[in-house]
């Protein structure tokens, strides 16, 4: 046996005390004056060869018994809380009968670090309670031996810190007594480490030796001048630097080294240098500095049945009882404090509304809105709308939020804008009332709630940005069609020409050809686009009040109305024709007429008759960013038509006719209709076989729109025949319907940016058509 331990405990104070001769019997004294706790602890007690093979237990029973039998009538004092053995390690503790009522929550643990690092020869046994509210924990060790296994005896203490470890459960005790039990601040639901204690008392065996020779011991220690040598102490030293047992304290060694004394006697053993290996030492936890002080702290010379003398150490240990009803008071109201204090951390932001309405909204005009953001907390905002689950985007395609993120200080505020654009990447859904405009959008405080914003407004139904399968299927006014009108239009399996194709080319035709007004050059007035673009809505005739129009953006009546003509000369005069399955001018139905079947698109564009022309003109529609937020509106983005040059600049025939400004707007309006398509009238996909069509002959052309829809077929050769007549008499050239409807009719893919070589072909290809 190297040593015992014996850990004792006063009414008022813990104290710990190393015996030297647990087989000496304790005699009766009275039940007050012993120790409230008891500790022993013990090494190398089973050296036999199997023990650290099986490194099994089973002399923990007659261990046991054999230490309570030395207690005599003491043993009938206390009470068994724990022990634990690790092959010639043990540790034993006791409570007091009177005391042990206050002991809960004890656990036992052992680590092996012997020989690789596992094996029980050296390591630690371990238990750990809690006497009162007051967490304890108590280590016995055995580390490795040699003067020269100081880096492996610190090694070894930091492995045994990080690897002695008490299971963590539900209700396990706190090492902080403001946590009330069962929290889960500290210890419920994951392991305690030796350290989650108030007080650590670290006991054993821990072989520290004396740094250097210090040459003839025997004089020394004959001399009594053993203090000197504290200064060379192994231990001492590692604890100065902070290399093991770093925070730890030991009380004044006054007594000579323990170690090696020759077997059976009190001599020391003149093959090895005395060292004082076997120490009892604490740590405390922050917060209970003080807690723990040395009554006594010495060896025990009687005891001769080691090489070692055991030492006993009597500490006196703070504990506390706490009031559970005032901790758990005092509990909540740091609970509470923290609550409100946490509350006010919170950013909380006022909206002066939390419904953003649009009125009504036409197509290609850009409404504004704007909401008060404030700041009403007492912290910086970050603020941002974000995406949803049904919605990829902060907000949907046709609104724009700026801005839609940011940050406010406290007592600041922002005007977030709104704007609504319906063109013709978000009209097709729109127009047919499939989707309403509304939405609900999320703004996301970080660290803060979310707030939910209305957007919603009223579509005014257009035939601009409207889908061409749904235009030709209508034969009414598609502002008063239901979303069950459009569904049954479109499952009648009857289509036409659109009707607001027919009514722009029929206003052209009487108005501009027959007075010989010029087409194309000019652009029209917006608030006379405005006008038009409603009639064409809402179904209402175009007449000749637009003609000589004076008006003005702030001026929607015309000032010179020139005499308007009925209804039924308009119809009489036109020259076109209408059927249910196609509606094409008149000259070419008269053609077809007598054909069994429909022509195909080569068949009618070659009875157009028109020659192809060389002049190319390449145009690149500019985007409106997110930030520029200027307004744009159909009639402002027609191909071609946004910077004209002035008139004298311009060196044609047709350039010299008069023009008018209700013509100019009409022209402009057609122009746009096609603009405006979301899918245009030669289909997106069929753009590169037209590219490559129009860099070869007309045929090539032809046969690009071979697979052309029947219903995209009758607009174009509708479209066609218009222009070539506008050609014919002189309204226009062939130059500048290419130049203005180039792009109107066809669009490149998205991602493909139109080259220089792109709009040579597309120019060629228009030239073919016509």
């Amino acid at each position: 046996m190297n040593s015992a331990a014996m850990v004792d405990q006063l009414p008022a104070p813990l104290e710990v005390t190393r015996v030297s001769n647990p087989t000496k019997e304790a005699g009766q004294t009275a039940l007050t004056t012993l120790p409230e706790l008891l500790v022993l602890g013990f090494q190398e007690l089973d050296v036999r060869a199997e023990a650290f093979v099986y490194n099994n237990a089973v002399k923990d029973v007659e261990w046991t018994d054999a230490l309570e039998g030395c207690m005599g009538t003491t043993q009938h004092a206390y009470r068994k809380l724990a022990t634990k053995q690790l092959i010639g390690m043990f540790i034993m503790v006791y409570a007091r009968i009177d005391v042990a009522e206050r002991v809960s929550d004890v656990q036992a643990t052992s680590v092996g670090c012997g020989i690789m690092g596992m094996v029980g020869n050296k390591g630690a046994v371990a238990v750990r309670l809690t006497y009162l509210d007051t967490p304890l924990c108590f280590v016995c060790s055995h580390l490795a031996h040699d003067a020269a296994q100081v880096d492996r005896r610190n090694a070894q203490f930091h492995d045994l810190c990080k690897r002695l470890l008490f299971a963590g459960r539900d209700g396990a005790p706190a090492a902080d007594p403001l946590v009330p039990l069962g929290s889960g601040v500290h210890g419920a639901g994951r392991s305690l480490s030796v350290f989650d204690h108030s007080y650590l008392v670290w006991l054993g065996d821990l072989n520290y030796r004396l740094a250097i020779d210090t040459g003839d011991m025997a004089e020394i220690m004959a001399r009594g001048e053993h203090q000197s040598l504290l200064g060379l102490d192994q231990l001492r030293i590692a604890m100065m630097n902070k290399q093991a047992f770093a925070g730890f304290e030991e009380a004044g060694i006054a007594f000579a080294p323990t170690y090696k004394y020759v077997l059976g006697t009190s001599t020391y053993d003149e093959g090895r240098r005395p060292a004082w290996c076997d120490r009892v030492l604490w740590w405390t936890r922050p917060g209970c500095e003080g807690g723990v002080r040395s009554l006594s702290y010495e060896s025990v010379d009687s005891v001769m049945t080691s090489d070692h003398k055991p030492v006993r150490s009597r500490l006196e240990l703070d504990v506390w009882k706490v009031n559970q009803e005032c901790r758990q008071a005092v509990y909540l109201e740091v609970l509470r404090e923290l609550d409100r204090y946490e509350n006010e951390c919170i950013p909380t932001a006022t909206l002066a509304a939390n419904i953003v309405d649009f009125g009504e909204v036409a197509f290609g005009q850009l409404v504004r809105r704007s909401m008060r953001l404030a700041n009403s907390g007492q912290v910086p905002l970050e603020y941002s709308f974000v995406a949803t689950p049904s919605r990829p985007h902060y907000a949907p395609p046709w609104l724009r939020i700026s801005p839609h993120c940011g940050m406010l200080l406290p007592g600041e505020s922002v005007d977030v804008g709104f704007s609504v654009l319906v063109d013709e990447r978000t009209s097709a859904a729109l127009s047919t009332r499939a989707e309403d405009l509304s939405d609900i959008l999320v703004l996301h405080l970080d660290r803060g709630r979310d707030y939910f914003v209305q957007v919603q407004g009223q579509y005014l139904t257009s035939v601009y940005g409207m889908s061409l399968d749904v235009l030709v299927h209508c034969k009414q006014a598609v502002r008063t069609m239901t979303r069950e009108d459009f569904e049954a239009c479109l499952d009648s399996g009857q289509f036409s020409v659109p009707v607001c194709v027919w009514t722009l080319t029929d206003f052209l035709s009487t108005y501009a050809l027959d007075r010989g007004y010029s087409l194309f050059y000019w652009p029209g007035d917006r608030a006379l686009a405005a006008r038009v673009r409603e009639c064409l809505d809402c179904g209402q005739p175009l007449d000749a009040s637009i003609l000589q129009w004076q008006g003005s953006s702030d001026d929607h009546v015309a000032r010179t109305v020139v005499e308007p003509l009925q209804l039924e000369m308009r119809q009489a005069s036109s020259r076109v024709s209408m059927t249910d399955q196609t509606l094409v001018p008149s000259t070419l139905h008269s053609m077809f007429s007598n054909m069994d079947m429909a022509p195909s698109t080569a068949e009618a564009l070659e009875r157009l008759s028109m020659e192809p022309w060389t002049a190319a003109h390449s145009y690149a529609q500019d985007a409106v960013s997110d930030e520029e937020e200027e307004e744009v509106t159909a009639i402002e983005r027609v191909p071609g038509m946004e910077a004209l040059p002035p008139p004298e600049a311009i060196a044609s025939a047709a350039t010299a006719a008069p023009h008018d400004a209700g013509v100019d707007t009409v022209a402009t309006c057609l122009v746009a209709l096609f603009a405006s398509l979301p899918e245009p009238l030669i289909p997106t996909d069929l753009y590169a076989s037209c590219i490559e069509a129009g860099g070869v002959s007309r045929v090539a052309a032809l046969e690009a729109l071979e697979v052309l829809p029947p219903g995209n077929l009758n607009v174009l050769v509708y479209l066609l025949a218009f222009l070539r007549e506008a050609v014919e008499r002189g309204a226009t050239t062939t130059q500048r319907v290419a130049q203005v409807f180039a792009e109107a009719l066809l669009r490149p893919p998205p991602g493909r940016v139109p080259s220089e070589s792109d709009g040579r072909m597309l120019s060629a290809f228009i030239g073919y058509l016509l």
